[in-house]
C-alpha cells in the first residue's frame, strides 16, 4: 500500500531538507516507537564507546541486531546503515565505522515519525 508520498507503507524517505528524515510506520506501533527511538540513541553512545576502544566485535554485533530489528519499525534507512556498520566493524575500518556511526547520530537526530490515517 503507497502512502500519499508515494512509498510503501513503513519506508524511510529523505525529505527535500538534507537532514530531515521521514519515517512511517505502522500506526499499530506508536506505542513502541519511542522507546525502539530511546533504545538506539543509548545503543548509538555505546557503539562510539566501543569505536574508541576498538572493539569491532561490539560494534559487528550491534550493528547486526539494529540490522534486524529496524525494517519492522520502519526504520529502513537505519536497516541499510547497520549493514554497512555491520560489514566495516568486519573489516576492523576505524574510518568506515566513524562515518557510519555519524550517519546514523545525524539520522536519529533529524528523523521524523509520521503515521498516515
Amino acid at each position: 500500500m503507497q502512502n500519499q508520498t508515494g512509498a510503501q507503507a513503513g519506508e524511510t524517505l529523505k525529505s527535500t531538507s538534507p537532514t530531515t528524515w521521514v519515517v512511517r510506520p505502522d500506526p499499530d506501533l506508536a506505542d513502541l516507537i519511542p522507546s525502539f527511538q530511546e533504545n538506539r540513541k543509548n545503543e548509538l553512545v555505546e557503539l562510539k564507546s566501543a569505536r574508541a576502544k576498538g572493539d569491532y566485535e561490539f560494534i559487528r554485533r550491534m550493528a547486526h541486531t539494529w540490522k534486524g530489528i529496524c525494517r519492522p519499525y520502519g526504520f529502513v534507512h537505519l536497516e541499510t546503515l547497520s549493514r554497512s556498520l555491520e560489514e566495516a566493524g568486519e573489516r576492523e575500518d576505524g574510518g568506515d565505522v566513524d562515518q557510519i556511526l555519524n550517519e546514523m547520530t545525524d539520522y536519529m537526530e533529524n528523523v521524523r515519525v509520521v503515521y498516515d490515517s
